[in-house]
C-alpha cells in the first residue's frame, strides 16, 4: 500500500498508509497537516499532498495529536526545511521532544514475539524507521480551544493514550480528528470498527475511556482515527461502539 487519500469532509483529506494515517486540511491556498506518519512514510506524505494538488510549500502549520514515532515522523524535517510551526499540547511537549518517552516498551514487545502478527508488524514498522524517529527540537505548545491555523481546528485534550494526546474538532466541516483516542483498524487487532487501541499501547486505559466519553458529545458526521478507515457517523455512535468493544 502506498497512500490512499480520501476527502472525508469538505476540504478534509484522510491520507492512509499501510499502518498509520494523517490528515490534510485545506483552507484557500494553505494546508494544515495533522500528524505525519512514520519517518519512513515521508515519500507517501509528499505523495498525499501531490494527490490534492499541493506541495510542502503550501503547508502553513503542523499539528500533532501526540508524540509517538508513527505520528511525528516527518514533523521535524518539515519544520526545519520549510520553517513551519509544529504545534502540540503543552503536556505532550516532553514526549514529542524525547525528554520523556511514553510508548510501548521494547521489553513488552519482546514478550509478545510468540505472536506471528506482532513479528510481521514489528518488521514492517522497523523498516519505517520507528526505532529512529527524529524528535522535535522546537515546538509551539497549545492548551485547549480554537487554534489559529488554516481550518480553525478546535483542540480537545484526550489524554490516556499519552498524557498530552489531543483530538481536533472541525465543527464547520462536520469532522472529528480523533488521533489515537480511538481506532477502527490495526495490524495487531482482528476486528474492525471503533475501539480503543490495545492496552499495551496506552499510558492510562481508564483515562483513555474517560477521554472517549468527552468526544461523544461533539457534533460531527465523520470521525477520523489515526489507524484504520474513517468512521462515517457521529462521535456519539463511534464512542459507544469503542467502549462496548474495549476491555474494562
Amino acid at each position: 500500500m502506498q497512500v490512499e487519500v480520501v476527502e472525508v469532509a469538505p476540504a478534509v483529506y484522510h491520507a492512509r498508509a499501510k499502518h498509520v494515517s494523517w490528515v490534510l486540511i485545506t483552507d484557500g491556498a494553505e494546508v494544515t497537516l495533522v500528524d505525519s506518519g512514520y519517518p519512513g512514510d515521508r515519500p507517501r506524505l509528499i505523495a498525499s499532498l501531490e494527490k490534492i494538488g499541493r506541495s510542502p510549500a503550501d503547508l502553513a502549520a503542523i499539528l500533532l495529536t501526540h508524540g509517538h514515532p508513527d505520528h511525528i515522523g516527518s514533523a521535524e524535517y518539515l519544520r526545519r526545511a520549510h520553517g513551519l510551526p509544529v504545534r502540540v499540547h503543552e503536556r505532550e511537549v516532553a514526549n514529542a521532544r524525547g525528554q520523556r518517552i511514553e510508548q510501548v516498551s521494547e521489553a513488552t514487545l519482546l514478550r509478545m514475539l510468540w505472536r506471528p502478527d506482532v513479528v510481521v508488524w514489528l518488521f514492517d514498522v522497523l523498516r519505517l524507521k520507528a526505532a529512529r524517529p527524529e524528535r522535535l527540537r522546537d515546538v509551539d505548545p497549545f492548551t485547549e480551544g480554537p487554534l489559529d491555523v488554516p481550518g480553525a481546528p478546535v483542540a480537545i485534550p484526550t489524554p490516556g493514550h499519552t498524557s498530552g494526546h489531543t483530538s481536533f474538532h472541525l465543527p464547520d466541516r462536520g469532522a472529528l480528528l480523533a488521533g489515537d483516542a480511538l481506532m477502527t483498524g490495526h495490524a495487531l487487532v482482528r476486528q474492525g470498527g471503533p475501539q480503543l487501541l490495545p492496552a499495551f499501547f496506552n499510558t492510562d486505559m481508564a483515562q483513555a475511556r474517560e477521554s472517549l466519553r468527552r468526544l461523544g458529545g461533539l457534533a460531527a458526521d465523520v470521525v477520523i482515527p489515526g489507524h484504520g478507515p474513517a468512521f462515517q457517523g457521529s462521535p456519539e455512535l463511534a464512542v459507544r461502539q469503542a467502549l462496548d468493544r474495549s476491555p474494562r
